[in-house]
């Protein structure tokens, strides 16, 4: 049954674009993980029931990924709420098989449901200059990307499977009565990031179909480091700023999201509200 505003509300952390690095002095790496745990204490505060952890997790540097995601994932490892994990860029530095097993992944792409929100994680690397593309209509959307270098080898787009799975799950949820949350690292609007972070490769025909569908009522993505916020016929396309980036916009280094079935309501570390969202009908 569809969540109701009555009963308590769904509560969920969230953080992007962490980057962990083991480059610099130890010291700093020391202060990201301390940083880090003041999250971790703030989502166990507010009892939350899982944690979104929207792409992004290392650096991923040639000579010190592996360490880098060593050392992020035994800092994760003490929280006791599930991590959903959203594939990042940077994350892709290790092996796809490598990363998704060691992330618990049995899909890059996966929907999960809670009190009546059906969450759907797309892949935004699925097509992308590291992968072989799976079908013909990738193969040309790699194409394109190749004939319009302008739209950054570090992005990617979703493909003609994901496509499909996002339709039927899409329609399942309009069928069941359910609310719909998209999360993608990758902006989905180019209203919410700038040339040169980039956005999905293929983020209008996304968009469109997210749009159609009576069912979506929010979309987080992150990769802009700077975050932002576009509203399209009363869906909302929330972007949430880089944890590496918290120096620049102190406002926000984690968040906690609290759904109800009328409104969507994000919280910083500090507990300030920063937006309160109500969902479309």
């Amino acid at each position: 049954m569809p969540h109701s505003d009555s009963s308590h509300p769904l509560r969920f952390g969230v953080i992007t674009d962490i980057h962990f690095s083991t480059e610099n002095e130890t010291a700093a790496a020391e202060a990201t993980a301390a940083e880090l745990l003041a999250c971790m204490k703030c989502w166990q505060k507010h009892h939350v029931d899982f944690l979104l952890q929207l792409g992004d997790l290392i650096k991923g540097s040639d000579t010190f990924k592996h360490e880098e995601f060593r050392q992020v994932q035994s800092i994760f490892k003490p929280f006791t709420a599930p991590i959903h994990h959203v594939i990042g860029n940077h994350c892709l530095a290790l092996p796809r098989p490598e990363l998704m097993e060691a992330l618990g992944l049995q899909s890059p792409f996966y929907s999960f449901t809670r009190q009546g929100f059906r969450f759907m994680v797309l892949d935004g690397m699925d097509v992308s200059v590291l992968r072989t593309p799976e079908t013909e209509e990738d193969r040309q959307l790699l194409a394109h990307f190749h004939a319009h270098p302008e739209l950054h080898d570090y992005c990617g787009a979703v493909g003609s499977r994901q496509k499909a799975w996002l339709q039927k799950g899409l329609a399942e949820a309009e069928l069941f009565g359910e609310k719909v949350i998209i999360i993608c690292h990758f902006p989905l609007l180019p209203e919410t990031t700038d040339q040169r972070h980039g956005l999905l490769w293929n983020h209008r025909e996304i968009a469109e179909l997210l749009l159609s569908s009576p069912a979506v009522k929010a979309c987080l993505s992150g990769h802009y480091h700077y975050g932002g916020y576009a509203q399209l016929n009363a869906l909302h396309f929330v972007v949430l700023p880089a944890f590496v980036n918290r120096n620049a916009h102190p406002r926000f280094t984690c968040g906690t999201v609290e759904l109800t079935g009328k409104r969507m309501v994000l919280r910083n570390q500090l507990d300030e509200t920063l937006y309160n969202l109500p969902l479309r009908h």
